[in-house]
């Protein structure tokens, strides 16, 4: 069988719930888990803040992120699924607020 190389999930919601998960974690760390750049980290942590999905806290020198869990997916097939609801099924090391 060949080994196809696709994800379920988008590298935005990738990070979105890789920061659920480690929301202390740098641009780099994340571009490195997730094998993207840091660049494209940047650009979907800005991407998710529009979207109102991700809070940026400047905590001293560096940034934390937090997951804003009462925001709602954008497709509309799951629009009204609240990103705490998925984040509670999809995983037991998610603390949702």
């Amino acid at each position: 069988m060949p080994h196809s190389n696709w994800t379920l999930f988008s590298t935005h919601g990738l990070v979105l719930f890789h920061i659920a998960l480690r929301g202390d974690s740098t641009m780099r760390e994340i571009a490195e888990e997730l094998g993207i750049t840091e660049r494209r980290v940047a650009q979907i942590i800005k991407d998710l803040g529009d979207a109102a999905m991700l809070v940026t806290v400047r905590n001293g020198r560096r940034n934390n992120y937090v997951v804003n869990v009462e925001a709602h997916f954008r497709a509309p097939p799951v629009r009204d699924v609240r990103i705490a609801d998925f984040l509670s099924l999809a995983s037991t090391k998610v603390a949702v607020a």
